[in-house]
Protein backbone atom coordinates (compact mmCIF):
# COMPACT_ATOMS: atom_id res chain seq x y z
CA UNK A 1 0.00 0.00 0.00
CA UNK A 2 0.96 3.36 -0.98
CA UNK A 3 2.17 5.88 1.98
CA UNK A 4 -0.57 8.26 0.49
CA UNK A 5 -3.38 5.62 0.33
CA UNK A 6 -3.60 5.48 4.89
CA UNK A 7 -4.61 8.79 4.37
CA UNK A 8 -7.27 8.28 1.67
CA UNK A 9 -9.64 7.48 4.53
CA UNK A 10 -10.54 9.57 7.46
CA UNK A 11 -10.12 7.06 10.65
CA UNK A 12 -13.17 6.50 13.24
CA UNK A 13 -12.21 9.05 15.35
CA UNK A 14 -11.63 12.28 13.12
CA UNK A 15 -14.87 11.23 10.89
CA UNK A 16 -17.05 11.90 14.11
CA UNK A 17 -14.93 14.56 15.60
CA UNK A 18 -14.87 16.91 12.66
CA UNK A 19 -18.69 15.70 11.92
CA UNK A 20 -19.65 17.46 15.40
CA UNK A 21 -20.67 13.76 17.00
CA UNK A 22 -21.61 14.29 20.79
CA UNK A 23 -17.92 13.92 23.06
CA UNK A 24 -20.71 13.90 26.41
CA UNK A 25 -21.16 9.85 26.59
CA UNK A 26 -21.31 7.73 29.22
CA UNK A 27 -19.56 5.45 27.16
CA UNK A 28 -15.82 6.74 25.37
CA UNK A 29 -16.70 7.60 21.59
CA UNK A 30 -13.76 8.01 19.09
CA UNK A 31 -15.24 11.88 18.70
CA UNK A 32 -14.17 12.01 22.14
CA UNK A 33 -10.89 10.43 21.61
CA UNK A 34 -10.05 12.74 19.19
CA UNK A 35 -10.66 16.03 20.82
CA UNK A 36 -9.25 14.64 24.20
CA UNK A 37 -6.00 14.07 21.66
CA UNK A 38 -7.01 17.97 20.36
CA UNK A 39 -6.50 18.99 23.92
CA UNK A 40 -3.60 17.30 25.08
CA UNK A 41 -2.17 19.13 21.72
CA UNK A 42 -3.62 22.40 22.78
CA UNK A 43 -2.11 22.17 26.34
CA UNK A 44 1.47 21.79 24.93
CA UNK A 45 2.25 18.46 26.09
CA UNK A 46 3.55 15.50 23.76
CA UNK A 47 0.61 13.22 22.87
CA UNK A 48 1.10 9.68 24.83
CA UNK A 49 -1.12 7.07 23.24
CA UNK A 50 -0.80 5.03 26.48
CA UNK A 51 -2.36 7.82 28.48
CA UNK A 52 -4.99 8.81 25.97
CA UNK A 53 -6.34 5.47 26.24
CA UNK A 54 -6.25 5.20 29.86
CA UNK A 55 -7.55 8.80 30.42
CA UNK A 56 -10.87 7.57 28.53
CA UNK A 57 -11.01 4.56 29.79
CA UNK A 58 -10.50 2.53 26.69
CA UNK A 59 -8.20 -0.15 25.36
CA UNK A 60 -5.23 0.25 23.50
CA UNK A 61 -6.29 -1.49 20.88
CA UNK A 62 -9.69 -0.01 20.44
CA UNK A 63 -7.62 3.23 20.59
CA UNK A 64 -5.53 2.31 17.80
CA UNK A 65 -8.95 0.86 15.72
CA UNK A 66 -10.38 4.29 16.25
CA UNK A 67 -7.77 6.67 15.65
CA UNK A 68 -4.64 4.88 13.22
CA UNK A 69 -1.41 4.91 14.97
CA UNK A 70 0.10 7.76 16.87
CA UNK A 71 1.06 9.02 13.99
CA UNK A 72 -2.03 9.43 11.87
CA UNK A 73 -3.41 10.87 15.00
CA UNK A 74 -0.96 13.33 15.36
CA UNK A 75 -1.22 14.28 11.55
CA UNK A 76 -5.44 14.42 11.55
CA UNK A 77 -4.97 16.34 14.74
CA UNK A 78 -2.41 19.20 13.48
CA UNK A 79 -4.66 19.07 10.50
CA UNK A 80 -7.64 19.48 12.04
CA UNK A 81 -5.82 22.78 13.47
CA UNK A 82 -4.67 23.94 9.94
CA UNK A 83 -8.12 23.47 8.39
CA UNK A 84 -9.52 25.64 11.40
CA UNK A 85 -7.23 28.46 11.04
CA UNK A 86 -7.21 28.28 7.19
CA UNK A 87 -11.26 28.98 7.12
CA UNK A 88 -11.06 31.59 9.92
CA UNK A 89 -8.57 33.27 7.22
CA UNK A 90 -11.10 32.48 4.56
CA UNK A 91 -14.27 33.81 5.85
CA UNK A 92 -12.68 36.84 7.30
CA UNK A 93 -10.52 38.10 4.23
CA UNK A 94 -13.10 40.81 2.46
CA UNK A 95 -12.57 42.28 -0.92
CA UNK A 96 -12.07 40.35 -4.18
CA UNK A 97 -9.38 39.00 -6.54
CA UNK A 98 -5.79 38.93 -5.78
CA UNK A 99 -5.74 41.40 -3.35
CA UNK A 100 -8.15 39.50 -1.05
CA UNK A 101 -6.03 36.13 -1.40
CA UNK A 102 -2.99 38.16 -0.59
CA UNK A 103 -4.61 39.16 2.43
CA UNK A 104 -5.98 35.85 3.60
CA UNK A 105 -2.45 34.49 3.16
CA UNK A 106 -0.65 37.18 5.05
CA UNK A 107 -3.44 36.26 7.94
CA UNK A 108 -2.76 32.90 8.11
CA UNK A 109 1.26 33.41 8.38
CA UNK A 110 0.18 35.66 11.19
CA UNK A 111 -2.06 33.20 12.60
CA UNK A 112 0.83 29.92 12.47
CA UNK A 113 3.12 32.49 14.05
CA UNK A 114 1.16 33.14 17.27
CA UNK A 115 -0.72 29.48 17.69
CA UNK A 116 0.82 28.15 20.43
CA UNK A 117 -0.39 24.55 20.22
CA UNK A 118 1.51 24.16 16.40
CA UNK A 119 4.80 25.57 18.01
CA UNK A 120 4.22 23.19 21.05
CA UNK A 121 4.01 20.31 18.58
CA UNK A 122 7.08 20.82 16.53
CA UNK A 123 9.18 21.57 19.94
CA UNK A 124 7.95 18.68 20.99
CA UNK A 125 8.14 16.09 18.25
CA UNK A 126 11.28 17.17 16.41
CA UNK A 127 12.15 16.81 13.33
CA UNK A 128 9.72 13.32 13.22
CA UNK A 129 6.92 15.74 13.76
CA UNK A 130 8.26 18.32 11.07
CA UNK A 131 8.78 15.17 8.12
CA UNK A 132 4.59 14.69 9.35
CA UNK A 133 3.51 17.61 8.98
CA UNK A 134 5.43 18.42 5.65
CA UNK A 135 5.39 14.96 4.10
CA UNK A 136 4.02 15.01 0.18
CA UNK A 137 2.35 12.05 0.96
CA UNK A 138 1.39 12.39 4.70
CA UNK A 139 -1.25 13.34 6.22
CA UNK A 140 -1.52 17.05 6.29
CA UNK A 141 0.82 18.82 3.43
CA UNK A 142 -1.32 17.17 0.82
CA UNK A 143 -4.97 17.98 2.73
CA UNK A 144 -3.52 21.76 2.64
CA UNK A 145 -2.60 21.95 -0.52
CA UNK A 146 -5.83 21.03 -1.66
CA UNK A 147 -7.26 23.21 0.31
CA UNK A 148 -5.94 26.05 -0.68
CA UNK A 149 -5.91 24.90 -4.49
CA UNK A 150 -10.04 24.98 -4.12
CA UNK A 151 -10.03 28.18 -2.39
CA UNK A 152 -8.24 29.37 -5.29
CA UNK A 153 -10.41 27.73 -7.67
CA UNK A 154 -13.42 29.32 -6.01
CA UNK A 155 -11.99 33.21 -6.63
CA UNK A 156 -11.58 32.15 -10.16
CA UNK A 157 -15.09 31.61 -10.50
CA UNK A 158 -15.52 35.13 -9.01
CA UNK A 159 -13.18 37.53 -11.80
CA UNK A 160 -9.67 36.04 -10.41
CA UNK A 161 -7.39 35.07 -13.03
CA UNK A 162 -4.86 32.90 -11.60
CA UNK A 163 -1.71 32.90 -13.46
CA UNK A 164 -0.82 29.30 -13.45
CA UNK A 165 -2.60 26.31 -12.84
CA UNK A 166 -4.04 26.40 -9.07
CA UNK A 167 -2.43 23.15 -8.12
CA UNK A 168 0.77 24.77 -8.82
CA UNK A 169 0.19 27.78 -7.40
CA UNK A 170 -1.38 26.22 -3.74
CA UNK A 171 1.95 24.13 -3.83
CA UNK A 172 4.11 26.72 -3.90
CA UNK A 173 2.12 28.60 -1.47
CA UNK A 174 2.26 25.91 1.24
CA UNK A 175 5.42 25.03 0.55
CA UNK A 176 6.84 29.15 1.31
CA UNK A 177 4.72 28.59 4.32
CA UNK A 178 6.21 25.72 5.86
CA UNK A 179 9.47 26.99 5.19
CA UNK A 180 8.24 30.30 6.95
CA UNK A 181 6.76 28.66 9.97
CA UNK A 182 8.99 25.58 10.45
CA UNK A 183 12.24 27.06 10.23
CA UNK A 184 11.42 30.29 12.19
CA UNK A 185 14.19 32.24 13.44
CA UNK A 186 16.77 30.86 11.42
CA UNK A 187 17.61 33.51 9.26
CA UNK A 188 19.59 31.60 7.23
CA UNK A 189 16.78 29.42 6.12
CA UNK A 190 13.33 31.47 6.70
CA UNK A 191 12.12 34.35 5.13
CA UNK A 192 10.98 37.31 7.09
CA UNK A 193 7.32 37.81 7.53
CA UNK A 194 7.44 40.69 5.06
CA UNK A 195 8.86 38.73 2.45
CA UNK A 196 6.84 35.72 2.70
CA UNK A 197 3.88 37.76 2.16
CA UNK A 198 5.60 39.13 -0.60
CA UNK A 199 6.48 36.16 -2.56
CA UNK A 200 2.99 34.51 -1.56
CA UNK A 201 1.11 37.78 -3.04
CA UNK A 202 3.82 37.95 -6.30
CA UNK A 203 2.90 33.93 -6.97
CA UNK A 204 -0.99 34.92 -6.57
CA UNK A 205 -0.76 37.93 -9.08
CA UNK A 206 -3.10 37.69 -11.94
CA UNK A 207 -1.20 38.26 -15.69
CA UNK A 208 -1.01 41.22 -16.88
CA UNK A 209 -2.39 40.93 -20.25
Amino acid sequence: MAASDQFAAPTRAFAEAMAGADTVKVRPTPAAVFEQARAVIHSGKRLDMAALAAHVGISRPTLYRWTGDRDRLLADVAWAELEHLLRYCDEQAKGQGVDRLERMAGDFLDLLASNVALHAFIANEGNSGERLATAPNGGVHPRLVAAVRDIIERDATSGYRPPADPQLLADGIVALSERWFYHGGDPAMNPDPATARQVIGLLLREPCC
